[in-house]
Order: structure tokens, then C-alpha cells, then sequence
């Protein structure tokens, strides 16, 4: 393992994210398709290369939904998304009976309109997860995982050569896939009533004092890409988006913090490095009145935070196992929770909104909005290759989608489809270290602009000379920020987008 004297960095250890993705919606209960089961024997041999929107280089711009609708893909288009991350096959719902010949329930999957978002050029992140009884290591826990003996690979195997062939062919297109969904969760953590049901984990072990886990979901993981790849080479595999809610340097009772380092082992050592092409984590932010958790969170490391934090993190494991470069990181979960306490427990909010509210306190949605820009910007800044924010459509648990219940947008989603028509198609050059650490600030260029993008994480105001060249100011949401004839200062507290010559 990791020397743990070394000091990396800090990953996220939000107590209250083992709950968050229970908000997932059970596969296949929304949208269910049309069309019937299909004979699974039917095969293809031609699949559409992997393209881009706009035929631009992949972009951060990404979202999650716990379903897919046609409303839904018009909102996606209108932020620009590339990424779409979505709970796509249950292997379990799929194939819940060991029969010889094997037969497929392809009816489980959301097909049309699985088919209709691909067509739209997103890139789908297809999660593979629950397995069915037969194939379950510990019964009842279909999140858990699958037996490791010949029978059981071989028919996990016979069921991914099945999916990857009907799948990665037109109409559906699917090119990257996801193995599972916060794997790092064991069933330890979870009551046994609901294992049954929980939309994520369950590969952690308890019992495996070294690497919880991981060299064990490694293994399988090395399998699900084999076998995908060998029927559409072209394929992108990564693992289940971790949850990473401790670091194991920093955290002393931290054993779920080695399950990625045992995956890497486990890869490293069975010539599987090429079985991994993202490596996937979640990040998530708690509100409990500001946006403070995130930039406070473990604040003597030298990389804190929830999202930079977890990306330094998991740079160091592959650094230390030789990785060289990196793989390239993936959030595929990531977004801002409304958490406060009501009252009594806690002084009321100015506008007396409260997060058991089934709307969201105007407070925390204008937070919203300003995280969004802050994940997004820094995750660029960063280097990190997509960000999937939880959730796109509806979502009132914990306030943390970007519509509200009637389809309309919130700040959020306002500020999403104003950054990306800032950024999306921007390059970015740099940040600006002259403002820091007061404030955040980061330099993109767009033909003959320069755009820069700063705020306050503080979340206090604070005034900086108007930069030469300067041209035109506008908030977080697009609104033209008027400055007074002759001004010489501007001041920064949320997002602020300036745009020089």
C-alpha cells in the first residue's frame, strides 16, 4: 500500500454522499421501451467510430439523469453536454435466470430512447451494475459482487459479448462503458434490508484489511473490459464512479480509501492496465448556508478539497504503480447537496426556505449556481476530462437538479448554459496568480478574446482594478454587469465572467 507518512491530498469525506445516490431511480422503472425482447443471437459487425459534438474535442460539459426523455435531451442540447451518464443495463433485469440458451429481456432496457439521446451525438456512459441471483457472492446483493468461479465468468462473460454486440451497434452506439456504481461501498455500510434495492456499491470488504476490495472488483473489472473490447475494440471502459468518502492519509480509519489503490494493484500486476481508460470518481459538496465545505474541506493537506482533492488523489495511486501519464479522470457524479438543518437546529434562512422545502431555498439555489461554475471552471483548470452533473432532470431529494419539477430552469442550469456558451468552445490558458488565493481566477481564450472567469471563495465581496483591454462584464447568469462612467474597480464575490481584447 501507499506509505500512508506520505501526504497527498485530500478526498471527499461526506458522511451524508452514502445517501445521495439512493435518489437513482431502480433501472428500467422510467421509460420503459416498445420494442420486444430481440433473439440475442443476432449479430453485427460494423460500429461508428466515436465522434464528437460539433466535431470539437471532447468537452468537461456533461450531465446524469435517472432517465431519458425527449424534454430532457432538448435541455442537454441546450447546455451543449457531450457526457450523459445514465444507469443503463441491469444485468439482473436483463438476464434474471441461468438458462441454456441464454435469454435476454432487452424490453428492461430504456431502448428508444437510449437510441434517440445516442443519435443526438451525447456521448452515453453506459453503467453495467446488479448482478442477478445466480451470479450474486453474497445473496440478496444484487449491488454486491459477482462469484469468481469458471461457471459464473463464463456466463458473465456470455452476457457482455451479448450486450456489447446489440449495443455498440446503430441505433445505439455506445462507445464508453461504466462497470458499476460506487463500488468502494460495502455491505457493511448498508442495512440488509436494503441491499436488495440500493442503486450502488456493494464491492467494498470489510474483511480485507489491505485494500478493501479492490483487488477483487480489479479482477472483474479487467474482465468487463476484455470482454467488451473484444467485440468493439474501439470501446472506452471505465470503473464505477468511486465515492472515495475518506483518504486514507489523512483519515485514520479510512480502509475504504485503498479500494482504487487494490484496483490499480490488481490491474498492474494481470496486465490490465489497458482494461482502464477513465479512472471515475464522484464529488459531491454539502450546503449548509455557503459553499464553505468545499474549499475548507481538509485544509492542511496540500491539495484540498472535495473535487481537487479526490483528483490529486487518485493521480498519486497511478503515479506510484508507474502510470505513466495518468489515466485521464472522469466525475461521473458530481454536483452540490442541500444539506442545512431546519430550524430550530439552526437559525432560519432571510427568505425562511428550508431544505425539507419541496422547493429549494432561494439561498441555495443561488449557491447552486455559483458551484456549477466553480466545479466546471476548476475541473478544466484541471485537467479532468468530463463531469457529469447530478442530476440534469427533476430531482427533489436534497435540491440537486438543475430543473425544477416542471421542466422550467433553475439558476443553475441558467449559469450552465451561460458558461458553456462562455467557455465550452474556449481554450484555456491559465490561471490568474495574481488574484490568488483571494480570489479564483482563471484565463481562456476564444479567437481574438480573452475571457476571465473569477470569484470569491470566501463568498465575500472584494474589488480588483479593471483589467486593460477590458470590454464587457456579465454575472454568473449572463446579466451585463453595468459599471459606473469612469470606474476603475470591479468588484467579485460570485462568478464573474470579464471579456478583454
Amino acid at each position: 500500500m501507499i506509505n500512508k507518512k506520505i501526504k497527498l491530498s485530500v478526498s471527499s469525506k461526506l458522511i451524508t454522499l452514502i445517501l445521495i445516490t439512493s435518489i437513482l431511480s431502480p433501472l428500467g422503472l422510467t421509460g420503459l421501451a416498445n420494442t420486444p425482447p430481440q433473439n440475442p443471437t443476432i449479430t453485427y459487425t460494423a460500429f461508428l467510430p466515436l465522434v464528437t459534438r460539433n466535431g470539437n474535442f471532447p468537452k468537461v460539459m456533461g450531465v446524469e439523469t435517472t432517465w431519458i426523455e425527449q424534454a430532457l435531451i432538448d435541455k442537454a442540447n441546450a447546455v451543449d453536454a457531450y457526457w450523459w451518464r445514465y444507469s443503463t443495463f441491469s444485468w439482473k433485469a436483463i438476464e434474471p435466470n441461468d438458462v441454456d440458451p441464454a435469454q435476454y429481456n432487452w424490453s428492461a432496457v430504456n431502448n428508444y430512447h437510449l437510441s434517440l439521446a445516442t443519435s443526438n451525438d451525447f456521448n452515453i456512459v453506459a453503467v453495467v451494475k446488479t448482478a442477478p441471483d445466480f451470479a450474486q457472492k453474497i445473496a440478496g446483493a444484487p449491488c454486491g459482487p459477482i462469484k469468481d468461479d469458471a461457471a459464473t465468468i463464463a456466463e458473465f462473460q456470455e452476457f457482455l459479448t451479448a450486450l456489447a454486440i446489440r449495443y455498440s451497434a446503430p441505433p445505439y452506439n455506445i462507445r464508453t462503458w461504466q462497470f458499476g456504481n460506487e463500488p468502494d461501498v460495502s455491505l457493511v455500510s448498508i442495512g440488509q434490508p436494503q441491499w436488495a434495492t440500493i442503486p450502488f456499491g456493494c464491492w467494498g470488504d470489510a474483511l480485507d484489511t489491505n485494500y478493501y476490495g479492490g483487488e477483487y472488483y480489479g479482477k472483474f473489472l479487467q474482465i468487463f473490459s476484455e470482454t467488451i473490447k473484444s467485440v468493439n475494440p474501439s470501446a472506452q471502459v471505465t470503473n464505477g464512479g468511486l465515492l472515495l468518502s475518506c483518504h486514507p492519509v489523512y483519515d485514520a480509519n479510512c480502509p475504504n480509501g485503498n479500494f482504487f489503490e487494490g484496483m490499480i494493484k490488481y490491474l498492474s500486476e494481470n496486465n490490465g492496465l489497458d482494461a482502464l481508460d477513465y479512472a471515475s470518481f464522484h464529488s459531491y459538496t454539502g450546503w449548509f448556508g455557503g459553499l464553505g465545505q468545499d474549499v475548507k474541506f481538509a485544509e492542511a493537506s496540500p491539495h484540498p478539497g472535495v473535487l481537487l482533492g479526490k483528483s490529486y488523489f487518485l493521480r498519486e495511486v497511478m503515479s506510484t504503480y508507474g502510470i505513466n501519464p495518468v489515466k485521464p479522470l472522469l466525475v461521473t457524479e458530481g454536483g452540490l447537496m442541500c444539506l442545512r438543518r431546519d430550524p430550530p437546529d439552526t437559525l432560519p434562512l432571510p427568505s425562511g426556505g428550508k431544505c425539507s422545502d419541496q422547493l429549494p431555498p432561494p439561498e441555495f439555489s443561488n449557491h447552486q449556481a455559483d458551484y456549477l461554475v466553480w466545479m466546471y471552471v476548476r475541473a478544466i483548470a484541471d485537467g479532468i476530462s468530463g463531469v457529469m452533473w447530478y442530476t440534469l432532470n427533476p430531482a427533489t431529494y436534497r435540491h440537486v437538479g438543475l430543473l425544477y419539477t416542471d421542466f422550467s430552469p433553475k439558476p443553475a442550469y441558467i449559469a450552465y448554459q451561460f458558461m458553456s456558451s462562455q467557455i465550452g468552445n474556449a481554450q484555456y490558458v491559465g490561471t490568474l496568480d495574481q488574484y490568488i488565493p483571494t480570489l479564483q481566477a482563471y484565463e481562456f481564450s476564444k479567437g481574438s478574446m480573452r475571457i476571465w472567469v473569477l470569484w470569491a471563495p470566501d463568498q465575500l465581496d472584494h474589488a480588483i482594478n479593471i483589467p486593460a483591454g477590458f470590454q464587457a462584464a456579465y454575472d454568473k447568469l449572463g446579466a451585463a454587469i453595468n459599471l459606473a462612467p469612469g470606474a476603475t474597480t470591479i468588484t467579485i464575490n460570485s462568478p464573474v465572467y470579464l471579456i478583454l481584447n
